[in-house]
């Protein structure tokens, strides 16, 4: 991945942990660790209810249209995001640095095709 991207994948990851310190202050979080987990598995729930609700009607809900399957897909993947970032955050893993390793081991799996 670019430079500069991974510098903005960084600046975020610092952005998520001012905003996460403050709230973690706030609400005197002894666990934070345990808390952005659990915060992941709550977000991963959410895209599955979207996902369930694009193919099925249930007795609380009815299908979501495409406009609507993006617009909610795409705010609960940012929240997602935010958790697995903070996350990172709580064991102090500059998540730019595994991402650029990963992809980089993920393309040479694809160039032995």
């Amino acid at each position: 991945m670019e430079e500069k991207n991974m510098n903005d994948i960084k600046s975020l990851q610092g952005r998520i942990k001012e905003l996460v310190d403050k709230i973690n202050s706030k609400h005197k979080h002894s666990c934070p660790d345990l808390i952005s987990f659990m915060k992941v598995v709550e977000e991963l729930g959410e895209i599955t209810e979207i996902l369930l609700r694009t193919h099925i009607k249930s007795r609380k809900h009815d299908k979501l249209s495409k406009e609507k399957v993006k617009e909610e897909m795409g705010s609960e993947i940012a929240d997602c995001i935010i958790a697995v970032l903070s996350l990172a955050n709580d064991f102090d893993v500059d998540i730019s640095e595994f991402l650029e390793k990963k992809l980089k081991k993920h393309e040479e799996r694809c160039t032995q095709y």
